[in-house]
C-alpha cells in the first residue's frame, strides 16, 4: 500500500475532531505519524482504548481485587494510580493563607504536612506530602507526592489547612472511556480510607504507561 493510500485509510479511522491532544496539529499529520508507526495510534484519546489503558505489567492478583465499589460501597468510574517513580499520588494544594509558602520558606524536597478541608473534599485525614515542584510564591501553591504519614514525624512542616486544586495521576483501570470536561466518580489507589472521590477532567493523554489524566473540582462522595 502507498503511503498516501495508508494515510488515508487510517485517516477514515480517527475522529477528525483536530484537538491537538496527540501532539499533532491536525488529524492529518497524525494519520502521516501513525502510517510510519502503528503503535502512535494510543496517543489518540479519542478512540477506544479501555483494555490497553490496563497497563500488561500491572498484578493480576490486584485485578483481581478490584470490585468497582469504595469502602462504603459506593459505585467508581476508574482508578487514579501513581506516577512511575514516584511515591504517591500527586496533587497540587493551595494553603488557606497562600503567603505561608513563602513565609515558611517551603522548597523542593520538603516533608508537608496537614488536612484538606472545607472546598476541597473536607477529608477527616491528615496528609503527608514531598514537595516535588518549585512552589509558586505568587498563588501560594504547592506541588506534592502524597506518602505515608510516618515522614512527617522525622521532618515534617505543618501546613494546616489546605484546598487541593488539582489530582494527577495514571488511569490503567477504567469502566468507561474518559472524556475532556465530564466530570467523573475515581478511587484514589492509595486513599487510606479508600472512599471515592470526584472531579472533572480537563486533560488527557495516552502514555505507555497508562493514560495521563488531571482532575480539577473536587470533592468526596
Amino acid at each position: 500500500m502507498e503511503d498516501n493510500q495508508k494515510t488515508e485509510e487510517i485517516l477514515k479511522k480517527l475522529p477528525l475532531k483536530n484537538c491537538g491532544l496527540c501532539g499533532c496539529t491536525t488529524c492529518g499529520e497524525f494519520a502521516e505519524v501513525v502510517s510510519k508507526n502503528s503503535g502512535e495510534i494510543q496517543r489518540c484519546i479519542h478512540l477506544e482504548h479501555t483494555n490497553s489503558a490496563q497497563s500488561s505489567s500491572a498484578s493480576e492478583e490486584f485485578q483481581k481485587e478490584i470490585t468497582w465499589k469504595d469502602h462504603l460501597g459506593r459505585d467508581y468510574d476508574f482508578i487514579l494510580d501513581k506516577f512511575p517513580g514516584e511515591l504517591g499520588p500527586r496533587e497540587t494544594v493551595i494553603l488557606f493563607n497562600p503567603t505561608n509558602v513563602e513565609k515558611l520558606k517551603i522548597k523542593k524536597g520538603d516533608v508537608l504536612y496537614g488536612r484538606p478541608a472545607w472546598i476541597s473534599c473536607g477529608c477527616p485525614v491528615t496528609h503527608v506530602g514531598i514537595v516535588v515542584e518549585d512552589p509558586d510564591y505568587f498563588n501560594g501553591t504547592v506541588v506534592w507526592c502524597v506518602v505515608g504519614p510516618m515522614l512527617a514525624r522525622q521532618r515534617g512542616i505543618n501546613i494546616g489547612y489546605y484546598n487541593t486544586t488539582s489530582y494527577e495521576g495514571l488511569v490503567k483501570y477504567t469502566k468507561t472511556n474518559l472524556e475532556i470536561g465530564r466530570r467523573y466518580y475515581f478511587q484514589p489507589r492509595y486513599c487510606m480510607l479508600q472512599w471515592r472521590h470526584c472531579g472533572l477532567v480537563n486533560a488527557l493523554a495516552k502514555t505507555k504507561d497508562g493514560i495521563h489524566v488531571r482532575i480539577e473540582g473536587l470533592w468526596i462522595g
